[in-house]
């Protein structure tokens, strides 16, 4: 779940004043590739009193270049899970989602599955529609709205798995809605291979820029919607790969997830150093030279330096966000990927991985017809977790239904 880190004109991420919360912690579920050589994390941004943090006046003196114009992303929202473990303790975790109709938010499956955090007990959605100000997360200080979540539902298929192109869900809304609130269209795209896209969040955010990006000395706390722009680099089921990327992703001794129809993005600061997805070549040809060899692989089709100042990604908070191909919900922001150590943290380089909205069409509109529950009827739905062997697999249950 995860915010912009973005760059301002000469350093890559949003300039902040804002300390971090007292209490965040990041809960990641991470997975190294079967060939050791690449890491993969969803994270989730836990704060145990998201609703009572008090920012500084302002949103902490963001950079207004990632500052969206009040009312621009209208149907973007914050998430906040509650899951309570077997001793009765709560911990919160929040990420971020899209409004695709009435009463329907399109956001990741990781968001409901936190096994050490227990079971997912509730949820909310905060729609904010005013200028930058105190954190999304607490509507008396802020002008947000606070809307409860009556039902979650992750894909059937969702393994659990970090890197898996079923990480989507749908949460249902009660009626409550703001009046500002705007749907967003599905995009109709097919194939975003070089397409150019804008992530919008409520996630952390640097005080830096992709230098440092999220490290403990520049992370700054979540709850202030930001914007940056970026471009679909590739797909891991590109016929180019001619199969490398599938399955790539898992436990020792359990198949990864399918990871086809996941569309990468990569974190460019200017310089080919960075340009990873010109990179991966390089990175891949000591293991897989009858692959990575080909000439495609030094064309534009991968090579880019990026989009200039407002180049950024998503961090942690984020994750469920959308990507915008103009202003329709192409893509849902899934996890981040590395290859080099000095890139995790959302620093320069890194991968940014999300799941097609296309790919996922009947799902979002089966979803979007889903029936709120009447009140009489809500009551948790048993389901759970499963942990394959020591690895982070975990099987979300389909549906959970808050009473």
């Amino acid at each position: 779940m995860q915010t912009l880190v973005k760059r301002s004109a000469s350093v890559l991420a949003f300039v902040s004043a804002t300390t971090m919360l007292a209490g965040v912690a990041h809960a990641q579920n991470m997975a190294v590739s079967k060939d050791g050589r690449w890491t993969a994390v969803s994270e989730i941004v836990g704060q145990t009193a998201t609703s009572s943090v008090v920012a500084p006046a302002g949103g902490g003196g963001g950079d207004p270049i990632y500052i969206p114009t009040p009312g621009k992303y209208a149907g973007t929202v914050g998430l906040r899970m509650v899951f309570t473990n077997a001793n009765n303790v709560q911990s919160a975790f929040v990420c971020s989602g899209s409004l695709v109709n009435g009463n329907t938010i399109v956001t990741a499956a990781h968001c409901m599955v936190n096994p050490g955090a227990g079971t997912f007990t509730s949820a909310s959605a905060f729609f904010h529609n005013g200028p930058d100000g105190p954190t999304v997360y607490n509507p008396a200080l802020s002008g947000s709205t606070e809307v409860a979540v009556v039902k979650a539902i992750a894909h059937q298929s969702y393994t659990g798995q970090v890197v898996d192109e079923n990480d989507i869900a749908i949460f249902k809304l009660n009626s409550a809605l703001p009046s500002f609130a705007k749907a967003y269209q599905l995009s109709s795209l097919t194939d975003l291979t070089g397409v150019d896209h804008t992530i919008a969040g409520y996630g952390a955010r640097s005080t830096a820029g992709g230098s440092t990006g999220t490290l403990a000395v520049s992370n700054a706390n979540t709850g202030r919607l930001r914007d940056a722009d970026n471009r679909f680099d590739f797909r891991f089921g590109d016929p180019d790969f001619e199969g490398y990327f599938d399955n790539a992703f898992g436990p020792p001794g359990v198949p990864g997830a399918s990871a086809k129809n996941v569309w990468v993005s990569d974190f460019d600061n200017g310089t080919a150093f960075r340009d990873n997805s010109c990179n991966l070549a390089g990175f891949e040809a000591s293991s897989a030279p009858a692959i990575f060899n080909k000439p495609v692989f030094s064309t534009s089709k991968y090579c880019d330096l990026g989009r200039g100042a407002r180049e950024g990604i998503g961090a942690g908070g984020d994750s469920g966000t959308g990507y915008f191909v103009n202003g329709k919900l192409a893509a849902v922001h899934s996890f981040a990927l590395w290859y080099r150590n000095d890139e995790s943290a959302n620093r320069f380089g890194q991968f940014k991985g999300a799941v097609s909205v296309d790919f996922h069409r009947a799902f979002i509109n089966a979803g979007m017809l889903e029936a709120v529950p009447e009140p009489a009827t809500w009551a948790m739905m048993i389901g759970g977790f499963g942990l394959a062997g020591a690895a982070m697999r975990r099987r979300a249950r389909t549906a959970v239904t808050f009473a």
